[in-house]
């Protein structure tokens, strides 16, 4: 039997019933479920988890199975969290039958084509997949312990290795560039977190010839052969800094643009992957959505550049910003972005009071497209606030 992969006899495997915070209620009703630990599904080595609700199979598999997990379609918890049971998985049954749950109330059909993708790059051909969409009687189940997990599991070095092989094998080629910048610009205007005004610093980029990079824009394999010829990879702070998870150790470095004060998305994992991880404090300030409860949602927050870092960051990078900026462009940018934000927002009357305020003390109005007479002071202005790890 496999020193990794657990096994487990006349398992039930339900569809899932609830799904929250990327965190299911379903798939297998594990043995002493309480005891079980590196079969569910785990946050900092804790399961977050809750037993399913057992009912009576209506089929019975009697092939060798594997449990892979929820497919969900956040791509960045998707790779982060649920499928880093596979590389190991795979490597001791390739040719299993493997079974997964999706969100309530979807079909196969809903899923993405992103999640099509990562299966068969991990080596899941699509004729092994069967998700349960009803409860299900599995002779012999087998799971692998999560490789690495949310928020600060790292991996280890031999589940590297996997990896890598996993890209030899694929044929993975590599994209060159000094330096690759993964933008989410767009994202701001359409309600979702960002930096506003993004759009102008992509075309500041591509005018110096900086390689960008929009993953929402292509194909996996393409995604992969940018990170992997990237000497330099910047990364907006988001989703896809997982996808740089796909990949095992390359000599590179890697920095990411903070749009949320002293969150390292990904540190534990980025980091073993690369010669350095920096984290650079781009964001002079957040305009927030909120909970029902009325706390801050920082992960749908506009936030505005720091701009005496974000030059200071391309700078040790050997790309001058400065060189063609022009405030009354970048003004606009921001204003069309906060204006496209605040509007999928619908901020109550207060909550657009305190915006207009905030704004109004980093010199920008947000009823106005003109452009500013003078550069806009941010605070903090000493040059650089950022950290290798």
């Amino acid at each position: 039997m496999s020193d990794i992969l657990l096994q487990f006899d006349e398992v039930d495997v339900v569809p899932t019933t609830g799904f929250a915070k990327h965190i299911a209620t379903g798939g297998p009703v594990w043995p002493e479920f309480e005891h079980q630990v590196d079969a569910r599904h785990c946050r900092g080595e804790v399961p977050v988890d809750s037993l399913p609700a057992r009912r009576d199979a209506v089929a019975r598999i009697t092939t060798p199975a594997v449990w892979g997990g929820i497919l969900d379609r956040h791509f960045g918890h998707l790779v982060a969290e649920h499928l880093p049971r596979l590389p190991h998985s795979l490597r001791e049954r390739p040719d299993d039958l493997y079974l997964f749950t999706i969100e309530p109330g979807l079909t196969e059909a809903d899923l993405p084509s992103h999640i099509w993708d990562l299966l068969a790059w991990y080596g899941v051909a699509r004729a092994q997949v069967r998700i349960v969409t009803e409860p299900l009687r599995v002779a012999c189940l087998r799971v692998a312990p999560q490789a690495e997990m949310l928020p600060l599991v790292a991996p280890s070095h031999s589940y590297l290795a996997l990896l890598e092989a996993r890209a030899q094998a694929n044929a993975l080629t590599s994209d060159l560039n000094e330096v690759l910048y993964v933008t989410r610009s767009g994202l701001v205007a359409e309600g979702q977190g960002g930096h506003a005004g993004e759009g102008y610093l992509v075309e500041r980029l591509r005018d110096q010839g900086v390689a960008v990079m929009d993953p929402s824009c292509l194909p996996l394999r393409a995604q992969l052969a940018g990170y992997a010829g990237a000497a330099n990879l910047v990364f907006a702070e988001g989703s896809a800094v997982h996808g740089r998870q796909i990949l095992g150790r390359l000599p590179q470095e890697i920095h990411v643009l903070r749009r949320r004060p002293g969150r390292s998305v990904a540190r534990a994992m980025l980091r073993p992957r690369c010669t350095r991880l920096t984290y650079h404090s781009t964001s002079a300030a957040l305009l927030t959505d909120t909970f029902p409860n009325g706390r801050p949602r920082p992960g749908s927050a506009a936030a505005i550049y720091d701009r005496h870092v974000l030059f200071s960051a391309f700078a040790a990078l050997g790309v001058d910003l400065s060189e063609g900026w022009d405030e009354g462009d970048f003004h606009a940018a921001q204003i069309d972005d906060l204006r496209g934000w605040i509007a999928h927002h619908a901020p109550s009357p207060a909550q657009l009071d305190a915006h207009r305020s905030l704004l109004a003390g980093l010199g920008l109005d947000l009823d106005a497209l003109t452009a500013l007479p003078a550069p806009i002071a941010l605070p903090g202005s000493a040059p650089v606030a950022s950290g290798a790890v």
